[in-house]
């Protein structure tokens, strides 16, 4: 175990980063951890407060109950230094906390796992790092980033489940919901069994799609993933193309994937017996062959290339 600090600030709302955390304790005997979507959201204090909040908004387009809900982080590591600092989402923090946390280590890194095009954001705090990690091709070519795609955080051995589904997917209600749809009636045609779930905070019917009202947890989706020959990614298209973490269960369970985003077939795991691109834009045809097929095993070396493990060796690197 090597004897160094370590600072693991994430975003994670689904525990994709649980893998990425518990692997620091292994290795390393210092880690502080904060996950920013478990912290309590802040509460105006009074009136005055909330009203000074949306003239700040106004002007500056930054939310201050983003700064007050941060602050606990940078009030528990004061006259603390590390030896790395590692964030995702890093977008969420205000400058002068940024410049707080920078100025604890030599190592300061960040991790980008939503486009520049979808979070501006991010492009006004690549200046504060060291190095600045990204899944997404355009931003490491245009704002000189490290790419780095998503990983498999699975990491443990899941029994053989029944299989109820020929194709599952679950995902928000957004301007993808089209293609979706689209899917499920290309399937209900073909006498495809499906399950696409769609969380809306609206109540909504569909002949097509089942609509949920609450959040699944990680846990429950993968109970679902167990249980389909094929999972389902519609990316979001037309705003980013890094690889989703759908596309790195499917690896781990050795599923196939049906998905929109073409930029797979660039990757050294693509394989069109397994992964089959559908064009949102365009009418669906998928082959019998695609679907009535076995999956075909990815060599071990190009598995563990994607394997979390390598993902936090290459960011310490």
């Amino acid at each position: 175990m090597k004897d160094k600090k370590i600072l693991f600030i994430t975003y994670d709302l689904s525990g994709y980063y649980d893998s990425i955390h518990n692997q620091l304790n292994a290795q390393y005997k210092h880690v502080d951890y904060y996950n920013i979507a478990s912290l309590k959201k802040y509460k105006y204090k009074h009136i005055f407060e909330k009203a000074y909040a949306a003239i700040y908004k106004l002007f500056t387009k930054n939310k201050l109950k983003n700064y007050y809900k941060l602050q606990p982080i940078i009030e528990a590591t004061a006259g603390k230094t590390y030896d790395y600092i590692l964030i995702v989402r890093p977008d969420l923090f205000f400058d002068s906390q940024l410049s707080i946390l920078k100025s604890k280590t030599k190592n300061f890194i960040a991790y980008y796992h939503d486009s520049i095009n979808n979070i501006t954001r991010k492009k006004e705090v690549i200046s504060f790092f060291d190095k600045v990690y990204s899944y997404e091709k355009k931003d490491v070519k245009d704002y000189n980033l490290i790419f780095l795609p998503n990983f498999i955080y699975l990491n443990q051995d899941y029994k053989k489940t029944a299989l109820t589904y020929d194709a599952f997917t679950i995902m928000s209600k957004d301007f993808r919901f089209n293609t979706l749809e689209k899917l499920a009636a290309y399937f209900k045609k073909k006498q495809v069994k499906y399950e696409f779930l769609v969380q809306s905070d609206k109540k909504i019917e569909s002949e097509l799609i089942h609509f949920i009202q609450e959040r699944k947890n990680n846990k429950q989706v993968l109970e679902y993933l167990l249980k389909t020959n094929i999972i389902v990614d519609i990316h979001k298209y037309g705003v980013q193309d890094g690889l989703t973490f759908r596309v790195f269960e499917s690896l781990f369970l050795e599923k196939k994937l049906i998905t929109t985003n073409a930029d797979i077939k660039t990757y050294d795991f693509y394989n069109p017996n397994n992964i089959h691109v559908i064009t949102p834009d365009t009418e669906i045809d998928i082959p019998e062959t695609f679907l009535n097929t076995p999956y075909q095993p990815i060599p071990s070396e190009i598995y563990q290339k994607y394997h979390y493990t390598n993902w936090l060796k290459t960011i310490l690197s």
